[in-house]
């Protein structure tokens, strides 16, 4: 795994593409020219904003003139993008050059005391840049303050970004990771973002690492897939230079096309015969690079500086922050998001990128949840303003003039009108959609009725209605709802589209009531617009500037983006960059946030804890800890799809209705020990902290409605007696299966418990085998479609929408809630499976669940909540595996955190960045 460094060191054969005697002689390199050169004053400037740090040399003969020079240059700017760079001279000098870190450089003469020229970088990466000036007097750089760039990806190709993983390369210690003594030895990690063993197009995976040193000397190592964690790991290799200089690192990523290669795959095998790594051997190498069309390979530099042990290098880092100008994020969810679609998207991956990029009428005011800040409304309504009416049935919004979308579009009532007309046209969508939020209280029967959806023309149309003239929108309510105002809140279903955008890009709606029957369709997985799902046109702080598919994003500030006065984050235009990369290993998370590469980490595991707190020790990062309301589970598919499970493994084998059985979900939920994954697993005994706790119903701790775990009635326990008895009332002991349980890529937890859950089990039942699998968290998403999902088991979780027990009862346990609707937990399949008193008892928690939704009374409402939870964990619904403590992990050079802590954003874990400064 560890790739051994050329024995000779670089430098012993071949000069480095830039070696700083190429401009200055060697003498006076090595001694900083203290000969000719006994002072040196630094003087910052700022130039067009940017601070510059200028190095004058005074000349030792009065009648002399030495030069000086300095750059002015952007901190960020992406792939295949042109970038000026501004060399400001003093002095006499001749000629001055700029190196670009990349191996390339431009020499010309200064005019009027300055030199520009311009650039663009090919591939993404980490570049210091040298200026020198020439004169008759003597040379000068700005060697102690060298220039960083940070280049984000560019435009991709979407068939290539499909066929390609972004190359990670991390360097530790020295200076910022970039500046290195001689003769000191380097390590090299060298990793790629890729999800799985598979890229999104199909058979095609990663081959090869290949680090090119930046001196003429380059290695090739296998990329090698671990089986048991489902992803590539790292590999790890040092290198010694032993001549100073500036060298351009670049590290590529070869990805293939494995189908002619199946066959040469060699597997590393442990004394079991198990197999542990996977990797293609690299003889094959020069086979796949000499085969157009079936490999990418993708690059990615880091500029490295070698200096001597007496000289001073140094990065242009104003309050030494690294990488100033963009706001580096690596999360922990291989796959990236589900969507970009404010009507389609539901889950918190997604949710990041939409709150950051699109706006609602409403927003909840940074971590003061129940709080409000009006965004594209010009004021919160309330009963005192007249925005409310007094039976609070009618609420009107007066849209904010002068808002434009990210291309220069108004926005207009209208797009109001339309944002929340697709919403509740999107409530029936599969997989489910954030529509029914609103819909609880502004379609009959919440949009779900006896007889189908009643998401019509005429019950939308009297639901919304908008006055251009005027600037408003009202929403006319069917029932007095005191949470209204933070379903409108919600960056899913609640954001504001460009409806003149969606038209163009075939979004556009007929409104008829067979317009919006047929514009239902485009809800379903199957008939997504592709484009909008992928791309956005808010009116937010951020706009997209690329996006590379389960990849990263590059998020830019909105030239169009109107700030709002008074409201900390909102009061004024980002100025920085954010750059998210999406992750798959929390090691490479790890090292990221170590070295700068990355300003903020989530996702990383408990047992990453302790290096964390070194790293506040040592001043690096900031370790903020905060309540959630997010909640993890692990839930059952009451009707798989038996061709859809094949797809995982043919080896899979799960009766259809196996699951509709509450017995076998007892069995199972009685053989999961709570303890042993909270306590070691989750790690709150092994690391000295509480990252989550036990929990039991679907309301979590801090929500209204909330009945702690002691006060539940049957409520599962970890005995393997009881499992075993509940198996055997369910008439399924004895069944052979061997059941796939789904974790999402990258949950390290419920992925190490699996094998626990399975051991378990196998004592209950020896015909029962656990395999426990990632997939990424999209796929699965995209696998949960009502009728044909074949996932029989997976662990995944929840997170708030709303600080109100609806969120979670009605999404949690109703036929038509987010879980319930695409794993077939309905009368229907209780029935067909026979189980009819089951489903005597789903009915009376249904209709429970409706009392309470439809009463004005909180007290009484709540009362029904939990007598419904009450049921439903008698009926082992879910497997309660822990509420979530959330723990953020920033660079300490980051600001304005302290407003990120709203638990209505992604339960916690996402991240506001127009809060934030560098």
């Amino acid at each position: 795994m560890q790739g051994s460094s050329d024995s000779g060191g670089a430098g012993n054969t071949t000069p480095p593409e830039k070696v700083v005697s190429d401009t200055l002689t060697k003498e006076q390199k090595g001694s900083k020219m203290k000969i000719i050169i006994p002072i040196v004053v630094v003087i910052i400037l700022v130039v067009g904003g940017i601070a510059a740090y200028m190095v004058l040399v005074k000349p030792s003969a009065k009648t002399s003139t030495a030069p000086g020079v300095s750059l002015a240059v952007s901190s960020t700017v992406a792939a295949g993008q042109s970038l000026s760079f501004k060399a400001i001279t003093t002095g006499t000098v001749s000629n001055v050059t700029i190196y670009f870190g990349d191996g390339t450089s431009s020499t010309g003469t200064p005019t009027s005391g300055s030199y520009i020229a311009n650039h663009t970088y090919n591939n993404v990466g980490n570049y210091l840049v040298e200026a020198v000036a020439k004169g008759s007097a003597g040379s000068a750089s700005n060697l102690a303050s060298l220039s960083t760039i940070t280049v984000t990806p560019g435009t991709v190709n979407a068939s290539v970004a499909a066929q390609s993983s972004e190359p990670l390369l991390i360097t530790k210690g020295g200076i910022s990771g970039q500046i290195f003594n001689v003769s000191q030895s380097i390590s090299f990690e060298l990793a790629s973002n890729t999800l799985s063993g598979q890229l999104t197009a199909p058979n095609w995976t990663v081959g090869y690492y290949i680090i090119n040193y930046g001196n003429g000397h380059s290695e090739a190592l296998s990329a090698y897939f671990n089986t048991t964690s489902g992803a590539f790991d790292k590999n790890v290799t040092t290198y010694t230079y032993n001549a100073e200089g500036m060298y351009p690192v670049s590290l590529s990523v070869v990805t293939y096309n494995n189908t002619a290669y199946t066959g040469d795959i060699v597997n590393v095998k442990n004394s079991t015969g198990a197999v542990l790594y996977q990797y293609l051997p690299l003889s094959y190498m020069s086979k796949i690079l000499s085969t157009p069309g079936e490999y990418q390979n993708l690059t990615a530099m880091k500029t490295l500086y070698i200096k001597t042990s007496n000289e001073t290098v140094g990065i242009l880092s104003p309050g030494k922050v690294i990488n100033p100008g963009v706001i580096n994020s690596a999360e922990v969810v291989p796959g990236g998001p589900y969507s970009f679609d404010p009507a389609i998207d539901y889950e918190t991956v997604g949710m990041e990128v939409l709150a950051n990029t699109y706006e609602t009428l409403i927003a909840y005011n940074g971590s003061n949840a129940g709080q409000f800040v009006p965004t594209v409304a010009t004021e919160v309504p309330t009963v005192a303003n007249g925005g409310i009416s007094s039976n609070y049935l009618n609420y009107t919004f007066t849209i904010r003039s002068g808002l434009k979308f990210s291309n220069g579009d108004p926005l207009t009532a209208f797009d109001v009108y339309v944002s929340m007309v697709r919403t509740l046209l999107f409530i029936g969508g599969s997989p489910g959609t954030a529509g029914w939020i609103l819909a609880q209280d502004l379609l009959p029967y919440g949009g779900f009725g006896p007889n189908g959806l009643t998401n019509s023309y005429a019950n939308i149309t009297r639901a919304i209605t908008y006055d251009n003239s005027t600037n408003t929108v009202t929403f006319h309510l069917l029932k007095v709802d005191p949470a209204f105002l933070d379903y409108l809140a919600d960056p899913e279903g609640g954001s504001i589209m460009d409806y003149n955008w969606l038209a163009a890009h075939g979004a556009n709606i007929t409104f008829t009531p067979a317009g919006f029957q047929y514009y239902t369709t485009f809800a379903n997985e199957v008939s997504y617009n592709t484009y909008v799902q992928t791309h956005i046109m808010g009116s937010g702080p951020y706009m997209v500037s690329t996006y590379i598919t389960g990849e990263s994003i590059v998020l830019v500030p909105n030239p169009y983006y109107t700030p709002i006065p008074g409201y900390p984050g909102y009061n004024k235009t980002p100025t920085e960059k954010v750059y998210i990369q999406w992750i798959k290993d929390p090691s490479v998370g790890l090292l990221m946030l170590e070295s700068g590469q990355a300003d903020i980490v989530t996702g990383l595991p408990p047992s990453d804890y302790p290096t964390v707190q070194k790293y506040e020790a040592a001043g690096k990062v900031t370790i903020t800890q905060f309540p959630t309301l997010s909640v993890f589970f692990n839930y059952f598919n009451w009707n798989i799809s038996q061709s859809i499970m094949k797809k995982l493994g043919s080896s899979y084998s799960v009766p259809q209705y196996y699951f509709a059985n509450q017995y076998v979900r007892r069995a199972f939920a009685d053989a999961y020990n709570y303890s042993e994954f909270v306590n070691y697993i989750v790690g709150n005994k092994v690391f000295g902290a509480t990252f989550g706790f036990s929990y039991v119903g679907i309301i979590p701790k801090g929500m209204p409605g909330y009945v702690p775990p002691s006060q539940i009635q049957n409520a599962p326990s970890y005995n393997l007696a009881e499992a075993t008895a509940m198996m055997y009332k369910s008439g399924q002991y004895n069944t052979t299966v061997n059941i796939p349980y789904i974790v999402p890529s990258g949950d390290t937890l419920d992925y190490a418990m699996g094998p626990v859950w399975a051991t378990a089990l196998a004592k209950v039942d020896p015909h029962i085998t656990l395999s426990t699998i990632y997939l990424p968290f999209s796929e699965i998403i995209g696998y949960s479609v009502a009728g044909s999902n074949g996932l029989p088991l997976v662990s995944l979780g929840w997170a708030p929408d709303f600080p109100y027990p609806t969120d979670y009862v009605n999404a949690m346990y109703l036929q038509d809630g987010t879980y319930p609707a695409e794993n077939g937990w309905s009368n229907t399949t209780l029935i067909t499976a026979g189980h009819p008193s089951q489903a005597a008892e789903w009915t009376n928690m249904t209709n429970l669940i409706l009392k309470g939704d439809n009463t004005g009374n909180a007290t009484l409402a709540i009362s029904y909540f939990d007598q419904a939870q009450q049921i439903a964990v008698n009926l082992t619904l879910y497997v309660y595996t822990q509420q979530e403590n959330g723990f953020w992990f920033y660079s300490s050079y980051l600001h304005g955190a302290q407003y990120e802590q709203n638990p209505m954003l992604g339960g916690g874990g996402d991240t506001l960045y127009f809060y934030l400064t560098k």
